[in-house]
Formats: structure tokens, sequence, C-alpha cells
């Protein structure tokens, strides 16, 4: 093959190669056209509506409620010393007879000069139910591995595992837990 035959080979090969990548430039100096963009519309997922929205956001802001209070509460379980009434935490984020019942196991627990030595571990938090006026989650804690003490550090009882359907309410403009059904059980296993 002739050098000048060598030379129109190389340049047809490197022409074809420049065609398919998108990034050439052909000698002309002009720049080809990107390819069409692909329409949003095409996502495998729909768009989310208002009300999904809604219930979404009620479930994010009760569930974080929830999880507060409950990291309160056990902060206040473990103290040694208590004053046995909510903190503004727990006012933040819980009311009525959920409050209430909160406030009569902190007051027995100081009087009694009981705390415990670890957290109850949260095993799963479910969405129950939601309307604008209640939404429900349902809960597991499993306080297995938890030892209640007295002043002498000496154990005088142990944790529990509990199925809870808690109910959440609209309150202010926070969903704040209102009340609780709690079930003892074997474990947090569904």
């Amino acid at each position: 093959m002739t050098l000048k035959a060598r030379a129109f080979s190389y340049l047809g090969a490197f022409s074809a190669v420049c065609a398919l990548l998108a990034g050439c430039t052909p000698a002309d100096g002009t720049i080809p056209a990107p390819p069409p963009a692909t329409p949003a519309s095409t996502s495998a997922t729909p768009p989310e509506t208002a009300q999904q929205r809604e219930e979404r956001l009620a479930y994010e802001a009760a569930e974080k409620a929830y999880r507060t209070f409950a990291a309160e509460y056990a902060r206040l379980q473990q103290q040694d010393e208590g004053t046995g009434g909510p903190t503004k935490i727990m006012t933040d984020n819980a009311a009525g007879p959920y409050l209430k019942a909160m406030r009569v196991f902190l007051r027995s627990k100081a009087e009694k000069g009981t705390h415990s030595d670890s957290a109850v571990r949260i095993a799963y938090i479910l969405r129950g139910g939601y309307s604008a006026d209640e939404l429900i989650l349902l809960v597991c804690q499993d306080g297995s591995d938890v030892k209640v003490l007295d002043r002498s550090n000496e154990v005088v009882g142990k944790g529990t595992v509990s199925k809870l359907n808690i109910y959440l309410r609209p309150i202010s403009g926070r969903w704040k837990i209102w009340s609780a059904h709690q079930e003892v059980v074997k474990s947090c296993a569904a």
C-alpha cells in the first residue's frame, strides 16, 4: 500500500472514531448537536401528591417527636437523682395523658431513688395509621438488657420488651405524643 493510500486509510478510521465519540470536533470546526434530553416525566416513580407529602412529613415529624422524647426520658431514667418532673424537651414532644403518665413514672423513680444502667433500645418504628387529627406509630422497645438499680447500685428490677401503639396529635403546630397502648412481649420479632 502506498504512503498516500495508508494516510487516507488512517484518516478514514480517525473520522469514523470521531463520529462515534461525542468529544470530537469535525475538521470544519462545527460542534455536533448533543443527543436529545430524556424528559423528566419518564421517571419510574410518579411524583408525590400533596396528600402523600403531607402524610410523609407528618410521619417524619411524629417519629422525631417520639425519638426525642424517648431519648430524654432515657437520660432522666439513668440519672441517680431527679426532680420527678418532665423537662422542656418532654413537654415540647408530648402532652395529654401520655405526659401525665410519664410524669408519674418520673416522680416514682425520684421517690424510690432508682435509676437504669442503660437506655431501652428502639427496635423498630412503623407507620400505623394517619389522619389530619391523629397519627399512629407502631413501636417495639427492647429493654431486656436494662437493669434497674437502687441508690446503692444494687439491682432491684429489670427492663422488659414492649410493643406500643403510640398516638400523636397535632398540638400548637407540632405532632406530640398524646397517648399509648403498651403490651409486654417476649421479643420484637414480627
